[in-house]
């Protein structure tokens, strides 16, 4: 495999640009690569190339394959990207990324203390409801 043609790098960054989400999938052609202890492969942590070798989709950062297609992403992640098939992810298949709003950041990092009294831990009642 060579890698996407200079056209398919024109679509991928469009579809960059318009906020589509990415995966790579390795190619059967990589997988015999990395299973024969190819040069470049040697610097691939354990965890990526068990994953690569099971052929499992990779999400991929939208910034990683603009600099693929620019050509100045690194040179290892561009043999993976040359020897494997980048995918676009169909809008159904995207998962919505929660991101903790500010107040959930503030409570996390500031815990609230939990008083101790005879050995026990009591929380505190802010009122009572006396519509009962």
């Amino acid at each position: 495999m060579n890698g996407l043609t200079l056209e398919e790098k024109q679509t991928a960054i469009q579809y960059v640009l318009n906020g589509a989400d990415f995966a790579f999938v390795p190619s059967p052609e990589l997988c015999c690569k990395i299973a024969q202890g190819c040069s470049q492969a040697q610097g691939i942590n354990s965890v990526m190339i068990s994953i690569l070798l099971q052929r499992k989709p990779v999400r991929l950062d939208p910034g990683m394959v603009l600099k693929y297609c620019k050509g100045t992403l690194d040179v290892n992640n561009t043999w993976l990207f040359d020897n494997g098939n980048i995918n676009v992810v169909p809008p159904r298949l995207k998962k919505e990324v929660k991101v903790k709003t500010d107040e959930e950041k503030k409570f996390f990092k500031e815990t609230p203390a939990i008083e101790k009294k005879d050995g026990k831990l009591t929380i505190e009642k802010k009122e009572d409801n006396t519509n009962e």
